[in-house]
């Protein structure tokens, strides 16, 4: 008899941890970690979304994801543009494949990827 899933049976969503986290510091003041990551369906690039003059949360969390995604490519090509980090983040997103990016940590930086897949 086949085994009937419960909604504890998910796979649980796990938040950035900074004890878990490998480090590292670029200069005094720059610390980053990298990490792989699944981009959550509700971040929306601006090309995706009503236009509106307020702000809206999915975008935010879409460029922050662009962003990691950015940083973490230009370490190896220094010619790598914002447009095809949007092109990443947009198909990481629709084929739910999880994707390196690099993140940041300071008191600035206020984004906390929710769905870590694993620290690099």
């Amino acid at each position: 008899m086949p085994k009937q899933l419960t909604i504890f049976d998910v796979e649980p969503v796990v938040s950035f941890d900074p004890e878990k986290a490998h480090i590292h510091r670029l200069n005094s003041k720059l610390r980053y970690a990298d990490v792989v990551v699944q981009i959550p369906r509700q971040a929306k690039a601006i090309d995706e979304l009503k236009p509106a003059t307020a702000p809206d949360d999915r975008y935010e969390l879409f460029e922050d994801y662009t962003i990691g995604i950015w940083r973490y490519k230009r370490v190896e090509d220094k010619q790598f543009d914002w447009e095809e980090a949007e092109e990443i983040c947009k198909r990481a997103r629709d084929s739910k494949e999880p994707i390196p990016i690099r993140l940041h940590l300071s008191l600035e930086q206020s984004f906390v990827p929710e769905n870590v897949v694993r620290y690099l």
